[in-house]
Parts: structure tokens; C-alpha cells; sequence
């Protein structure tokens, strides 16, 4: 069984904590929730898998706000390259 936890890198980066502390606490916060036993260590967070979503969520952030950006046209931005003397008060 995977379990996504898109949101734990997320914070992870927010706060400038590092990838190993965010592992523990996930880990620790899955633990006391009882989906880690001694028997099912499957759901076990290590720094690889925080590192892969953390990837994997910078990647859909990239391809939410290219295809926002897309769906705004710019008509145009234009200058003419002419150096004026403008009076700044």
C-alpha cells in the first residue's frame, strides 16, 4: 500500500526543516496512528521517498502555474529601446 503525502514536503520546505527530521516526524506521526506496526513497516517515511514527492509535487506546482500562465494571453510588451532624460523627484 503507498501512502501520498503531498502536503508533508510542502511544510517541510516552508519551515526550513531538513528532509531527515520531516522522515522522523512523518514516520513518528504514522507510528502513533497505528498504521506502523512491528509486524507492517511498509509505510516506514524515509529522506528517498520524502525526497521523490517532494520532486513530484515541485513538478505538478510547475505544470499547474505554466498552464495558468498559458491560459492568460499576453497581447504584447513592447519598448523601443530610447534613452530619455526622466526627471525623478
Amino acid at each position: 500500500m503507498r501512502l501520498g503525502l503531498p502536503s508533508t514536503p510542502v511544510v517541510g520546505d516552508r519551515c526550513g526543516v531538513s528532509d531527515r527530521a520531516v522522515a522522523a516526524i512523518a514516520s513518528s506521526v504514522l507510528h502513533d496512528d497505528g498504521l506502523i506496526t512491528s509486524n507492517n513497516s511498509d509505510l516506514v517515511v524515509d529522506e528517498n521517498k520524502l525526497r521523490r514527492e517532494k520532486a513530484k509535487v515541485r513538478k505538478d506546482l510547475k505544470f499547474q502555474a505554466l498552464s495558468e500562465a498559458q491560459a492568460l494571453p499576453l497581447k504584447g510588451l513592447y519598448f523601443n529601446g530610447r534613452k530619455d532624460s526622466t526627471l525623478i523627484e
